[in-house]
């Protein structure tokens, strides 16, 4: 019997061992583990769903595979994962960054288990094959990766990959401060282009700035080019001679040519749409700053609608007649709900910040 005792308490034990520590701070951070916030200090302990979350300081993170996580002012990280052999140097490792400025750089388990390491943000998930790089998220969930050089304490430097992958595509980067974007999974990340900045400014620059440095990247790998100044209807063919050239294209345009539909222009109408976008939640926000304000933790008399926060989660419940809602969602994600009940019926209920939407319709 003793068997097969042991194996289950070793599991056990596992479960809840350290898997690194906080090896620096400056400023202000903490540990969420379950309903527990640990003050962030030098030389606290780091467990498996750890959410690790920073206010106006710097943490840098150890694992025991030698991986280094730095996470800066503001952010946000969940570790969901980390197995390691240090017989083998063999693992797995899958973190989560939800908001602000991460950066990794690989240990062991990166160099002998590549195919295990996934880093994730909301917009596109991170394969890592052995190397640095730095992610940034902001507030709706957009992320800009940009890969770095690892070099150590000798001034050796070299130059590892990464995958940018969604659900409609990947890029992969293989040179020092390549960098890509992504507003979110349902697109193809944009084309690497290389950013030659500092990473201390290009963390503040990315925080406080209207145009970020890939896009000002990319414009002076590939001009910009105003609509305005096409002339959709321009004819040279009378300066060339038929009957050398043929007939076939005497009578082309670029409404013909469709050269007006390149990636240029599409890049153009998507940044003018991204713009739109921005303007309709930004009033949308605005419209409803009053309401979120007025939100009650308990039992609101007028909606009938029971709301909490309850560490690591955020409670949502309503009953009406026989119908009954009942809702424990994840302070590490944002939801939008829609409840109809019977001739009860409220919209746009926002608990956390993020793009998940959840509707309920119960009626007789």
């Amino acid at each position: 019997m003793l068997r097969y005792i042991i194996p289950l308490l070793l599991i056990a034990n596992t479960a809840h061992a350290n898997i690194g520590e906080i090896a620096t701070i400056d400023g202000s951070g903490i540990v969420k583990r379950e309903s527990t916030e640990i003050l962030g200090e030098q030389g606290v302990g780091l467990e498996m769903q750890d959410t690790i979350a920073t206010a106006d300081g710097h943490m840098q993170l150890e694992f025991e595979d030698d991986t280094r996580v730095d996470v800066t002012e503001h952010s946000r990280m969940v570790i969901d994962e980390f197995v390691y052999d240090p017989n083998s140097k063999t693992g797995a490792l899958s973190m989560r960054a939800t908001l602000g400025a991460v950066r990794y750089a690989s240990g062991a388990i990166a160099k002998n288990s590549r195919q295990n390491v996934n880093i994730e943000t909301p917009s596109a998930t991170i394969g890592v094959r052995g190397t640095d790089f730095m992610m940034i998220v902001d507030e709706i969930g957009g992320s800009m990766v940009t890969l770095l050089p690892s070099c150590n304490t000798a001034g050796m430097c070299v130059v590892g990959e990464i995958t940018v992958e969604t659900d409609e595509g990947m890029v992969i980067m293989n040179q020092a401060f390549q960098t890509t974007v992504v507003a979110h999974n349902g697109m193809i990340p944009k084309p690497p282009v290389i950013l030659e900045l500092p990473e201390d400014m290009l963390r503040s620059m990315l925080i406080v700035r209207r145009v970020d440095p890939y896009d000002e990247a990319a414009e002076d790998a590939q001009p910009a080019v105003d609509l305005l100044d096409i002339d959709f209807l321009a004819f040279d063919e009378l300066d060339k001679d038929p009957l050398v050239e043929g007939i076939k294209s005497l009578w082309v345009t670029d409404l013909d040519t469709n050269t007006y539909l390149n990636e240029v222009f599409v890049d153009q109408l998507t940044a003018v749409m991204k713009e739109v976008m921005q303007e309709l939640l930004s009033e949308l926000d605005t419209q409803n700053t009053a309401f979120f304000e007025e939100k009650f933790l308990g039992l609101d008399p007028e909606t009938g609608i029971f709301y909490d926060e309850v560490p690591p989660n955020n409670i949502f419940r309503r009953s009406e007649n026989s119908h009954m809602i009942d809702l424990t969602l994840s302070q590490s994600y944002g939801y939008t709900l829609g409840v109809v009940q019977n001739g009860f019926s409220i919209h746009g209920y926002r608990i956390g910040v993020g793009n998940n939407t959840i509707n309920i319709n119960q009626q007789e």
